[in-house]
């Protein structure tokens, strides 16, 4: 009976988290599912706390990036960028579209993959708008970089930490387990983008708009911006705590420009997502008491009946790309969490797999991740579409080809 109460709540979180019934919050439905756990006695009431407990580093994370992308939302600082690319594009499409790419992948890298998408994709609709040009291949580049450059560096994915405990290896172990096939998966996925939207590109547009004037407290929220990444990335190679330092950044870079503006905080901080930590500690739940039921250590038997090479470390990637496909990367994430423990006394390739396939795997589809849902629902906001089956064409060319590449990386 325990079984199929867990197996039933999760399966209720899932759907609530993909289908949002009612247009209610997603957070709603996993927490529901996850108090049930306890109510039925699946898991103690200790255990919940522990593993709600477990997640700090990644609240702490998501909170500070938050606030920095308000703050550079309030800024209009990407809508700067984006009149930047158009005029930096002198009327060549195919030069916007390589300037968006390359836009994106700084400020996932930077940012992280969801500011990516909150952030560049109003503003590249608004600059497609203004050319007159098809939006579409500047916004698919969007959404697939913000999942192929989401392990570029430790901070480029909230899934990172997840992965981690929120405790990933400082930036010099990092950079040398996954530049390469970061790299490797940001290339093929240009290039095969590139490719297949070369009809759409290939046009010229009418450059007639000035670029907009940033004010002093703008530019001062850019040059802040700037030094807090710089910062951000000396506390991963001196292995400090991202979560921590990600907070005291985006917290005093919000009270400052609050107050230069003279402005009341709570317009903006209204703005910021909060259902995302209940929903985040919820999955931590879940994921506690699939892992008290056994099914972590027997997929790690089923992993490990592969053997320890390249085939092992290709079903890894790909049953974790697979997986966070069909139930989103958030619990793909946490349960990936559980197995690399599991899987790193076998060789780290295991576990940077797991890794790769949450970051890299979700681009096959509009469920994938966070990030394409969120894309989803401002392409709907602007009224543009973008049915499942037309992304998961695009997805599954690029992803595939990205997924085997940077796994095989792995290997050398």
């Amino acid at each position: 009976m325990e079984a199929l109460i867990l197996w039933g709540a999760c399966l209720f979180a899932v759907a609530g988290l993909l289908l949002r019934p009612w247009q209610l919050p997603e957070a709603l439905w996993t927490s529901l599912a996850a108090i049930t756990l306890p109510l039925a006695g699946v898991i103690a009431w200790p255990d919940v706390g522990r593993a709600i407990a477990s997640g700090k580093e990644v609240y702490l994370f998501l909170l500070g990036m938050m606030l920095l992308s308000e703050v550079a939302r309030q800024e209009k600082l990407f809508d700067w960028l984006a009149a930047f690319a158009l005029s930096r594009a002198r009327s060549s499409g195919q030069r916007l579209f390589l300037i968006i790419f390359a836009v994106a992948i700084v400020t996932t890298a930077f940012l992280s993959n969801d500011a990516t998408i909150i952030l560049l994709t109003p503003p590249v609709i608004a600059v497609a708008s203004k050319a007159r040009i098809d939006p579409y291949p500047s916004l698919l580049a969007c959404a697939v970089v913000a999942n192929a450059a989401s392990f570029l560096l430790p901070i480029s994915n909230p899934a990172n930490l997840v992965l981690y405990g929120g405790a990933p290896p400082g930036l010099v172990p990092w950079l040398g387990r996954f530049l390469v096939p970061s790299c490797m998966a940001i290339g093929i996925s240009f290039v095969m983008l590139f490719w297949m939207m070369r009809q759409r590109i290939k046009v010229e547009f009418d450059q007639s708009e000035p670029l907009p004037e940033l004010d002093a407290t703008a530019r001062f929220s850019a040059l802040a911006l700037f030094v807090i990444t710089l910062l951000l990335t000396l506390v991963s190679f001196m292995h400090g705590s991202l979560g921590w330092a990600t907070a005291a950044g985006g917290v005093a870079l919000y009270a400052v420009i609050t107050l230069r503006r003279r402005q009341s905080p709570l317009p903006g901080l209204s703005e910021i997502s909060w259902s995302v930590f209940p929903l985040v500690a919820s999955l931590f739940v879940l994921v506690a008491a699939v892992e008290q039921s056994g099914v972590i250590a027997l997929l790690v038997r089923l992993i490990l009946a592969c053997g320890h090479g390249t085939e092992a470390v290709m079903v890894t990637g790909f049953g974790m790309a697979i997986l966070s496909n069909i139930i989103n990367n958030l619990p793909s994430g946490l349960m990936a969490a559980q197995l690399a423990p599991m899987l790193s006394s076998h060789g780290s390739a295991f576990q940077d797999a797991l890794l790769i396939g949450v970051d890299l795997g979700p681009n096959m589809t509009l469920s994938g991740s966070l990030a394409t849902v969120l894309w989803l629902i401002i392409l709907r906001k602007h009224d543009l579409e973008m049915s499942y089956g037309r992304f998961m064409r695009f997805g599954m060319a690029l992803t595939v080809p990205a997924l085997i590449a940077a796994l095989l990386v792995l290997m050398i």
